[in-house]
């Protein structure tokens, strides 16, 4: 009984020992972990790899909402035709309102920007009365496809309402596309003042006409 008792303490005095010298390992394996700044490393190839992705859309965005409108050539006087027609909505006391129309007739896309030249002329070939239209408002280029049509606003107010003033008969405007030296007669018969110092005429710049 007593040689019993002396092999059960040796195999426990075993166990015990194998148990003691596991608990020993654990630690040195999690040593083996890769270290703090091993993981930022491999962080920063992570952020390395997006930035790409950011700037891509940045260089593809303008080459496709381009169409070289800038290329376009100026619209001349050949290319246009100009009317000239009363304004709907526009109604002042002592002036009257036009829409001096200017329709692109060729057969590209031209671009124009500024204030047609606006004067009164005593026929298509005949001599100015009185100064020139004054430019008012800001102007905008603007692109004229084929058959679309510019319009600038002209008003037009009464020669009696200049004193003194030695008023003339007109048989129309003389007409200069926005920047171009070629003009267009338009009949528009009326009473012209003919001193230089009142200025019967006003125009804005032209517009797309919607």
């Amino acid at each position: 009984m007593k040689t019993f008792s002396l092999v059960v303490a040796g195999a426990l005095l075993l166990l015990t020992a194998g148990c003691s010298s596991h608990d020993v390992t654990d630690p040195s394996a999690g040593s083996a972990r890769p270290s703090s700044s091993s993981a930022s490393g491999s962080a920063a190839t992570g952020s390395s790899t997006t930035a790409p992705a950011t700037t891509a859309p940045a260089t593809t965005g303008p080459a496709t909402s381009s169409p070289s409108a800038a290329s376009a050539p100026t619209c001349t006087t050949a290319d246009l035709r100009v009317t000239v027609r009363p304004d709907p909505n526009g109604a002042a006391a002592g002036s009257t309102f036009d829409d001096v129309l200017l329709r692109n007739t060729g057969g590209t896309t031209c671009l124009m920007t500024g204030w047609p030249g606006v004067s009164f002329v005593t026929g298509s070939q005949g001599r100015q009365v009185g100064a020139p239209a004054a430019r008012q408002g800001t102007p905008a280029v603007v692109s004229l496809a084929p058959g679309a049509s510019a319009e600038a606003l002209l008003q037009v107010a009464e020669a009696g309402d200049f004193a003194p003033c030695a008023t003339t008969s007109v048989r129309g405007l003389r007409i200069y596309p926005p920047n171009q030296r070629d003009a267009v007669f338009v009949p528009l018969p009326t009473k012209a003042c003919a001193q230089t110092s009142a200025q019967q005429l006003t125009v804005r710049p032209v517009v797309l006409r919607g």
